[in-house]
């Protein structure tokens, strides 16, 4: 996740882009880290309209702006969904509360008599050996109350049955398959940003040939000479 926060992270603030421009050079840039850029370009008494350019602090291209000065910039919406994604996340990611509290995955032939698993939902005292945990449910049944609660039919054919664990394992064993779901999400965003780098590089050299096309269509023609014969 680190390398790909560093692939999300603004140049100037040193954050997660917020409301990213594309800039023509192909690079991003925080639109409030772009406004402080031209602030810092004023002369005194002077408004940020009156600055026209300013320079990629990626890579020092000269960026010009039109009369409607960082409104006239593109705004890189690919790259703020892919910053939205990676945040939602990072909700769930190693360094959060949920995982650094993650238990290790539990061993049923480690489990000792006095570990035995109890149905949790006998009406009985005692309760009854659980012979299943439903994952979908959290909660582990005996022979009699799982087939009470669980009636082949749907939706509870699509609930996860497995081996009692106790329940102070069942949150351990979700997190280790959500860590599977957080690395495939992972490996998606990667993809888009390599992906969306490409396009922005695209566009980048699309714009640069529009711009040399208005330079040479608006340059003068030269003028004929007729020869008399």
């Amino acid at each position: 996740m680190e390398t790909l926060e560093s692939e999300l992270t603004c140049p100037i603030c040193l954050e997660l882009f917020e409301d990213p421009l594309l800039l023509p050079c192909a690079h991003s840039l925080c639109f409030s880290c772009a406004h402080r850029i031209l602030v810092s370009h004023c002369a005194t008494n002077e408004s940020v309209e009156s600055v026209t350019a300013f320079q990629c602090p990626t890579c020092r291209h000269v960026i010009t702006l039109s009369q409607r000065g960082l409104d006239g910039l593109k705004r890189n919406v690919t790259l703020q969904n892919i910053i939205d994604r990676f945040q939602k996340a990072s909700v769930s990611g190693p360094n959060s509360p949920s995982e650094t509290r993650r238990e290790r995955p539990f061993d049923a032939n480690s489990m000792t008599s006095a570990e035995k698993v109890l149905c949790q939902f006998c009406d009985q005292d005692p309760a009854q050996d659980a012979v299943k945990t439903c994952v979908t449910c959290e909660v582990s049944y005996c022979d009699e109350c799982l087939k009470a609660t669980h009636p082949n039919k749907k939706p509870f054919t699509g609930h996860r049955l497995i081996e009692p664990i106790p329940d102070s394992h069942i949150r351990g064993l979700m997190c280790l398959e959500h860590e599977v779901e957080k690395q495939n999400l992972e490996s998606n965003l990667t993809n888009l940003i390599k992906r969306n780098t490409e396009l922005e590089t695209l566009l980048a050299k699309l714009i640069q040939t529009c711009q040399h096309v208005e330079l040479e269509c608006s340059a003068p023609f030269p003028k004929v000479t007729h020869w008399d014969s």
